[in-house]
């Protein structure tokens, strides 16, 4: 597929394979931007599941202290975190923190290489991709050296089974999956509107005036 040239993981495919197999009491939190497109999705809030945002605010890099916070509330229930990794990178220190108050914390990781939420919305002004690129580590390797149980997954045939044992290791886990840079989100209900871009403010201050025809 053109767009998607690397055949990563596609997003919407991790979040759908987290709500098959999370439990029905789970806690979800998700950090804000494309991570939290894909759950409000594709996670279904069946059962008493629940859901902890930062949506009025549009915090960055919420979703895994959102998590800590819900675990220590509700130390038998599954705590999922949808985390970006530009928000997870932020708070790395954070592992540390999940470490050692042993709390079974699953991270799930949406390791796109990109601040994706801003990306789209170059792309939507018609400004080209600028500075959203992230140079990431092994998030999983990471998670393992800091006695952390990681799962690293690449391609789409991992993704599944990656999930479900994710979901069902007793402790903490950081899920790092490789997902595709260049989905698009569109709108529940597109317009027309959405369809073209605008042109940017600096394209309107330095195009010349068209004349008026005589």
């Amino acid at each position: 597929m053109f767009d998607n040239r690397e055949a990563d993981v596609r997003p919407e495919a991790l979040a759908a394979a987290v709500d098959r197999h999370a439990a029905d009491d789970a806690i979800f939190t998700s950090d804000t931007g494309m991570a939290t497109v894909w759950l409000s999705r594709l996670v279904r809030m069946r059962g008493t599941r629940r859901l902890i945002g930062s949506y009025n605010l549009g915090s960055m890099a919420n979703a895994m202290p959102q998590a800590i916070g819900a675990q220590l509330w509700a130390p038998d229930r599954q705590v999922v975190a949808f985390c970006g990794d530009g928000g997870l990178g932020m708070l790395l220190g954070d592992l540390m923190t999940i470490r050692s108050e042993r709390l079974p914390v699953k991270l799930v990781v949406f390791d796109n290489r990109r601040l994706g939420m801003v990306k789209l919305e170059q792309e939507q002004a018609g400004l080209p991709e600028f500075g959203t690129v992230l140079d990431n580590p092994d998030f999983a390797a990471v998670a393992e050296a800091l006695g952390l149980t990681g799962i690293r997954v690449t391609a789409p045939g991992e993704l599944d089974e990656a999930v479900r044992k994710a979901l069902a290791l007793p402790g903490p886990v950081l899920l790092d999956v490789l997902t595709n840079p260049a989905e698009v989100a569109v709108p529940g209900k597109p317009t027309v509107s959405q369809g073209g871009a605008s042109p940017s403010p600096r394209s309107r201050r330095t195009c010349p005036p068209v004349p008026a025809e005589r």
